[in-house]
Order: structure tokens, then C-alpha cells, then sequence
């Protein structure tokens, strides 16, 4: 195989599920030394390490590219056609976890910057390359670089996220649904694309805001209840309250993304049936535009906790994630550079979308907000599945495309 499939091959068999990026750590930085590249590593925890590197001269705008080396758990490998980290190539895509999400992407950021620099091409300003840890939990490596500084002067950012699918898939009327597409505009696109699959940039996505909220009562028996204070009794009232809120704000909404999407997801409350609750909790996960502000909604959440309070609740509200949504103009240079380069090598029209899911931009875009950011990647939406794969002539192409955007930035 090349060498550009032997490097992907290399960190797919490297298990980094939830932890372990040392692993792909120490094989970027070897590989990027080997061509001339220095680097620099951030350890988040022991075996969690993530990597920043940089080309040009420095005398221009400042480019980020952002890919995660961590993966999700392997899934149940006995439905797996070949095992979830060998790297499995058939028909010419490689099979196994993280071949999609995401280190086709990372590896294709980081070819690209190894064929810059070995090409000698004039970089007028400064290329970064940022490959972090935990974006599949928490987003920890983005949020610590960021804390470092490393997004305050960047420009524009690329996350090598994958944005691709089968293009039959185009059939699909949840497809449609998603492109805001009928099946004509679905045909215009089949027709238009001369590869395997169809790929999106992606200008926009949802951020999110995850919270418990817990009530805290007096157990008693549940013959005597007036002896004790029921946990879950304030937390159907905050529940009301809550929905009462999410139906106010309905009405926010933004062209590429739509509307707010709250979800309670869990709750818990009671020991026994015969016993009355001293504890009880409710999880919300939240998905967030930017129309409305997640430090809006957590004010609004506190205030309504603060009011119960008063009157004799007990409540409290834990935190778990606060991750801001991301929209760039279409019409900005990134955008349109983006879309020009990727329509001709990938052969096809590239729709602009907005996805419900979220990414390590959210974490940059917190550091600073006037970063323009796509997510443009190889892969597809078989990341996370059983038999997730990369096709490898997609994977080639945007290694090109990647070489050839970052050029012109920088030119």
C-alpha cells in the first residue's frame, strides 16, 4: 500500500477508545519529524496527549485544521466482517473503527501539511495543525489548547470531521428532509456527482447544554409522609416550569439549523416503594443554535431553580457540558474557497449544511467567536456503526483538497 494508506492503516490498529491518544500521539509526532516537521505535545492525563504543529512563514493569517485521535467504543466485534482494528482494506475502503470518524481526517490534514512542506510551497502566514484528545467526550483536548491560547489568533479553521455519505443514500426522504431537497433537487445532485459518494460542507452546527438537576428531600416511611419532604414533588414543578420555558423560546430558529432541541433524557428518584424520596434528578441535553445564547438558556434554568428555592425546594443544577453552536456565512472566502477546490476533486455539486451534531469548534469558537469554520472531511455516516469504513479514493482526494485550500489561504 502507499504511504499515505500505511499511515491511516498504522493508527487505525491503535485502540485510543476513550483514552490511550499517547499512541497516535507519539506516531504523528515520529512521522511529522521524519519530514521535517516539529511539533509540540499538550498531555491532558497520562496516555492523553494531543499534538500541535506548524508550517509557514508566519507573515499572513493563521489557518487551523482540527482532527481528534480518540474513537468510540468498538461495538459488539462478532457482527463486525473483519476485526474493528485491523484495518480491513475490501473493495477499496478501509474497514474499522475510527476510519471514519475521524482519522481518515486527521491522517489527510496531516499528509497534506507533510506534502506543503516537502514541496516547498510559499505559505504566507501560519498553518496549525491541532490533533486533540476526548472530542468524543467532552471535547477535553480542544478546550485545554484553547485555554492555551492556540485559538485566539486563528482565522479560519477546517475540522476534518467527516461529510460524506453513499450517494444512493440521496434516495432517502430523511436525506431530503435533512438537504431541504426534494426528489428532483436529490436526482440534480446524483447526476451531478461522478464518485461514490456525496459530500457536504458543513458551515454550521448545533451546540449543546447538559445539566442534572437534583432535589434533595427527608426519606420516611410511606405511611407517615408528613414526616419527611418528597424529592421528587419539587422536581415535577421545576419539570413544568422547565417545559414551560422551552415552549417560550420554540420560536428561535436559524436558517441552516432550525429551532432549539430540548430533551429530557434521564430521571431517577426514590429508594423504595414504600419509602419517600430523599433524592431525586433529572438530566436535560439540550441542542442550542445562536440565535439564542446557552448563557441566556442557563440563566434562565438557574432562575427558575432560584424561584422554587425560595418557596421550600431544595434543588441544585450540575453542569456537565456548555458547547456553543457554530454558523459561518456562506458567503465567506473559507465557504466559498472550500466549496470551489472540493466541487472539482471531489466531481460534484457541494450543498452547504448545518448538522444537529457538534464538533471540537465549539470549544475554539469559545476562546474566540470571529473564526470562520467548515467541517470538511472524508468519512461517512457509517462512523459509530458496526463496519464503519472510509472509502480510500475519497480519503486520496482530500488530501489534494486539503493541500490545495490551505494553499490558496495562505497564498
Amino acid at each position: 500500500m502507499d504511504e499515505v494508506v500505511q499511515a491511516l492503516h498504522d493508527i487505525i490498529k491503535l485502540n485510543t477508545v476513550n483514552g490511550h491518544e499517547k499512541l497516535v500521539a507519539n506516531y504523528l509526532v515520529d512521522l511529522l519529524q521524519k519530514h521535517g516537521i516539529t511539533s509540540k505535545t499538550f498531555e491532558y492525563a497520562p496516555d492523553r496527549i494531543s499534538v500541535v504543529a506548524e508550517i509557514g512563514d508566519g507573515n499572513g493569517p493563521v489557518v487551523g485544521f482540527d482532527g481528534h485521535s480518540d474513537i468510540v467504543a468498538l461495538g459488539d466485534e462478532t457482527k463486525w466482517q473483519a476485526p474493528a482494528l485491523s484495518a480491513a482494506i475490501n473493495d477499496n475502503r478501509m474497514f474499522g473503527r475510527g476510519t471514519s470518524d475521524m482519522k481518515s481526517g486527521l491522517m489527510a490534514g496531516v499528509l497534506a501539511m507533510i506534502h506543503l512542506k516537502e514541496q516547498g510551497v510559499a505559505l504566507h502566514g501560519t498553518l496549525r495543525l491541532m490533533a486533540t484528545v476526548g472530542e468524543e467526550y467532552g471535547q477535553y483536548g480542544a478546550k485545554q489548547l484553547a485555554e492555551a491560547g492556540l485559538a485566539d489568533d486563528l482565522d479560519t479553521l477546517i475540522v476534518g470531521e467527516p461529510s460524506g455519505a453513499n450517494k444512493q443514500l440521496l434516495k432517502q426522504p430523511a436525506i431530503q428532509a435533512m438537504l431541504q431537497i426534494d426528489n428532483a433537487g436529490a436526482e440534480k445532485l446524483l447526476a451531478a456527482n461522478h464518485s461514490t459518494e456525496q459530500h457536504f460542507i458543513e458551515l454550521a452546527h448545533k451546540g449543546s447544554l447538559t445539566y442534572t438537576v437534583h432535589s434533595k428531600g427527608v426519606a420516611a416511611h410511606s405511611s407517615m409522609p408528613e414526616i419527611g419532604r418528597n424529592a421528587i414533588t419539587p422536581l415535577m414543578a421545576f419539570y413544568q416550569k422547565e417545559e414551560a420555558y422551552f415552549d417560550s423560546i420554540k420560536h428561535y430558529r436559524n436558517p441552516v439549523l432550525g429551532p432549539i432541541t430540548p430533551v429530557v433524557t434521564l430521571i431517577n428518584g426514590g429508594e423504595q416503594i414504600n419509602t419517600v424520596p430523599a433524592s431525586a434528578e433529572m438530566a436535560v441535553k439540550i441542542r442550542t443554535i445562536p440565535e439564542l445564547s446557552n448563557a441566556d438558556m442557563r440563566a434562565a434554568i438557574e432562575k427558575i431553580i432560584a424561584d422554587l428555592n425560595a418557596d421550600g425546594a431544595e434543588l441544585s443544577l450540575e453542569v456537565h457540558s456548555d458547547l456553543r453552536p457554530m454558523h459561518t456565512a456562506a458567503d465567506a472566502p473559507l465557504v466559498q474557497t472550500a466549496k470551489s477546490i472540493g466541487s472539482a476533486n471531489l466531481e460534484q455539486v457541494l450543498p452547504l449544511i448545518g448538522v444537529p451534531g457538534g464538533t471540537d469548534a465549539s470549544s475554539f469558537l469559545a476562546a474566540n467567536p470571529n473564526i470562520d469554520v467548515i467541517i470538511f472531511g472524508p468519512g461517512n455516516i457509517t462512523a459509530h456503526q458496526v463496519n464503519e469504513y472510509v472509502d480510500l479514493d475519497m480519503y486520496h482526494r482530500f488530501i489534494t483538497i486539503y493541500e490545495q485550500l490551505i494553499s490558496q489561504l495562505l497564498k
